[in-house]
Formats: C-alpha cells, structure tokens, sequence
C-alpha cells in the first residue's frame, strides 16, 4: 500500500524512541528472539546461553526463563530454569546460565531474589570472565562454593578422524529404557538430576554402544546448550577404542545437522582432553566455564 509522504512524515514524529527499562526485565516470548543478536555479537563468550537460548526457540529447553538488567540494550543475562517447572514432583533450583558485559549488572541481577532463590541450594554456570561478579554475589548472599572449571574443545567435519564401529557391536540412539543404566554411571548423578538424562534422551542426539548379544559398551549424549558430553565407557571394554567410536559418531550426528561438534572437558580431565585431540578437537582459546555449586 502507497503511503504519501506527509502521512509518512507524520507516523515517524509520533514513534517513539526505544526506551530503557532500568530494572530487571524478564523477556516475553516475542521479546526473546530479539536477545539473539547480541548474544551472537559476543560469541564465542556466551557459546552457552546462546545454545540454550536456540534450543528453547526450538521447543527442545521448554523450561527456561531469560531475564536481562535492562532492554532493549542489556548489560547482563541471567537464564534459569523456571523454579515452577517440576520433574518427579522436584522442584529444579539452577541458574542455567549467565553472562555479563558490565560486573555490576550482573551482580544486580545475581542478587535479585526474584531471580536467584539463595535460600536453596544451587548451581550456576559461568565464564571465566564473569566469574568475579558470580563470586562476589556468592559471597554477599553468605554461600559457600564448589567449582567445576571446564575448556571448551571444537572440531569441523575437515578436522574429524572417523572410527567405524567394530564387528560385534552395533550403534543406535539412546532411549527412555536406557535411562536408569545411563544415570547409574553418571558421576553427578544426585537426588535432584535424574530428570536430565531423561531429557538428553528425549530431546537431544545420543549415541549408544552395545555388543551385537545387547550387552552395554558405553554411551554419549548431548546438551541443552548444543555440546556433546557424559561420555561413558563399561569397565569391562575400556582400553579397546571404544571411547573414539562414541566421540566419532556423536561428532558426525552434529555434522549432519549442518553444525561443528563441542565438548566441555573438565580442567582436571587430561586424558578426555587428549582423548579428544587425538581424533581432531582443538581447543577454543579462552573458553573456559565454570559450575560454581552454592551450598
């Protein structure tokens, strides 16, 4: 439709300028897929709420809520898991996610107790370079802490070494009735995180090994926030090369999804790091993310 210029002139004097909302913001659903490109401007710092931001415009992490210190430019980013959202009548107190270009709005946020319940038990997840601001707000909210330092690796299909599965044993997804073997051998498997796996499985890709006679050699699965991890070999087939088939097919379903393959390793995890070197991940210079656990 033709507009004649006067009636143009006259709807931009009436527009308002945008606006800043100068307390925390919880952002709506038409609000959200506008926080993408300045998440995407700050990559690869906030690989994680990015991915976690992805997969909830997606439908596959239904339970998240973004809250930023101020819209439409935000500062900092806390994402959580909504406390309302239940799995076997628990409730589920994380802080998914948080990152911040200015310590003192994110600590803004961090302290909100609309935002973060302190009075619980809980986990965050942080960059190394906002890890000060997190560990300032641990400390005014009187908690103390545990931290999970982890680098993040990458590899291109042009980087991936490719490892047939052996003769005797086949490859599938992971499914609803392997979850409880898949927990048992999860090493943060607690009274609050059998949901997770259930989740991973249901809504993430997963590889599965077992011999051809339905014996298990070993899984992998994936994340919310678009990595691969909890790699897991049986003791009683470790040392044959099972590990590389895991990581090589779990690597290949993100390529066929038109997507590089991540993983986080622990910092303490040398043998996963070179594990995962030897087949072609490289390191992501200065990615390096850290769990703090708030008890």
């Amino acid at each position: 439709m033709f507009i004649g210029s006067s009636l143009f002139l006259l709807l931009r004097s009436r527009a308002a300028a945008p606006t800043f909302t100068r307390m925390a913001v919880k952002l709506s659903e038409t609000q959200l897929p506008q926080l993408l490109p300045w998440l995407e401007k700050h990559l690869p710092y906030t690989f994680k709420v990015h991915g976690d931001l992805q997969n909830y415009l997606r439908e596959q992490y239904p339970d998240l809520e973004f809250f930023v210190d101020r819209w439409p430019h935000p500062r900092a980013l806390v994402a959580r898991v909504n406390p309302a959202s239940e799995q076997t009548g628990v409730k589920r107190l994380e802080v998914d996610g948080v990152f911040g270009t200015n310590d003192e709005a994110l600590l803004s946020l961090l302290k909100d107790p609309d935002i973060v319940q302190w009075d619980s038990s809980l986990v965050l997840c942080s960059l190394t370079i906002n890890l000060d601001a997190v560990l300032r707000a641990v400390e005014q909210m009187g908690k103390s802490t545990k931290l999970t330092v982890a680098t993040l690796l990458t590899a291109t299909p042009a980087d991936l070494k490719r490892i047939p599965v052996p003769e005797g044993t086949k490859l599938r997804a992971a499914t609803t009735a392997d979850v409880s073997r898949i927990f048992s051998t999860w090493k943060f498997a607690g009274d609050r995180t059998d949901y997770l796996i259930q989740e991973r499985v249901e809504r993430y890709p997963s590889v599965y090994l077992e011999t051809d006679t339905g014996h298990h050699v070993g899984h992998m699965l994936s994340t919310n926030y678009g990595t691969m991890g909890m790699l897991y070999v049986n003791p009683d087939f470790r040392r044959k090369g099972y590990a590389k088939v895991l990581i090589s097919h779990m690597a290949q379903k993100f390529f066929d999804m038109g997507k590089d393959a991540h993983v986080f390793i622990e910092e303490d995890n040398s043998p996963s790091r070179k594990l995962h070197e030897g087949l072609g991940f490289w390191v992501v210079s200065g990615m390096k993310f850290v769990w703090v656990k708030c008890v």
